[in-house]
């Protein structure tokens, strides 16, 4: 330091933490989280559906943990993720601690939201690259109100998730399909793959018997499956059981895996209006 020149002051704890400061919380990302990500590679939306309790948040949190053990889903490296928060107090459950045995995540909660959280995992290929995957973790009251009535006011959530989702999980829950209520359960399961097929268009879907460690009798079953090749005849069937960890982790990587690539853009086309190459020249056509 030169003779006479003003001495520097060290930066004070909180500018400290100013520059440190990361653009996300950890937390389930919003609408404003998303558009921060959207920027730096190819998304995938997958939204998660079905009635309340029906094992979604489970078979997410499950594969986490898989991750965490593994560091690969769907035969892709985890890269990291801006929800660890989130993720990390849902494993929290499902993990042995001090005296409390593992219990199943905690129903997701029935706010007054437009749009759902979302929990986030990145996911790198060598051979196809990167790609940020996010998963809706939405209460399923969303998606019984939407069931019966499409433009409900307090089903904008499910609306905005089956709009913008490349790819659909929907949970059939076993336990309740094979219940004291199986009736009102096969109805309103029934009703909402008729819903979800009037918009699907296309896109990948599977279905999941969750919870399958439950027998669903046979005419139930049936039932289901005949709405299912009805309204959504391209998708695919697939259980899941907590007897059965792998299972968790099929699920979501045949998910991933069926919209990783994303549909190829059809060729442009011009059509030829005459066989004479004079007018084709632009400026020129339909002029003498």
């Amino acid at each position: 330091m030169k003779k006479g020149a003003p001495r520097k002051s060290a930066p004070t704890p909180s500018a400290i933490a100013q520059q440190a400061r990361v653009p996300w919380s950890g937390s389930a990302l919003g609408l404003d989280d998303l558009f921060l990500l959207a920027s730096r590679a190819r998304h995938l939306l997958i939204g998660v559906i079905g009635a309340h309790d029906s094992g979604k948040t489970t078979l997410l949190t499950a594969n986490y943990l898989k991750i965490l053990e593994s560091g690969v889903l769907a035969d892709r490296t985890f890269s990291g993720s801006w929800t660890l928060g989130a993720w990390e107090s849902l494993a929290a459950w499902m993990r042995f601690q001090d005296k409390r045995e593992p219990s199943f995540p905690p129903h997701t909660p029935r706010g007054t939201g437009r749009v759902p959280g979302m929990l986030h995992l990145a996911l790198r290929s060598r051979s196809v690259g990167f790609r940020d995957v996010f998963f809706t973790d939405a209460p399923g009251e969303w998606f019984s109100r939407w069931a019966i009535k499409e433009d409900a006011p307090d089903a904008e959530g499910a609306r905005w998730i089956v709009q913008h989702s490349d790819a659909f999980l929907i949970a059939a829950d076993c336990e309740r399909l094979s219940g004291a209520n199986k009736g009102p359960a096969r109805n309103e399961l029934r009703q909402l793959l008729e819903r979800l097929g009037n918009h699907i268009d296309g896109r990948p879907a599977v279905l999941v018997w969750t919870k399958s460690e439950h027998t669903v009798p046979d005419g139930i079953r049936r039932s289901i499956t005949e709405a299912l090749k009805v309204n959504l005849p391209h998708a695919v069937e697939l259980s899941s059981s907590v007897s059965a960890p792998e299972s968790f982790v099929d699920v979501l990587a045949t998910i991933v895996l069926s919209t990783w690539e994303g549909k190829v853009a059809l060729p442009i086309i011009e059509p030829v209006s005459v066989a004479n190459p004079f007018w084709a020249f632009r400026g020129h056509h339909g002029q003498t």
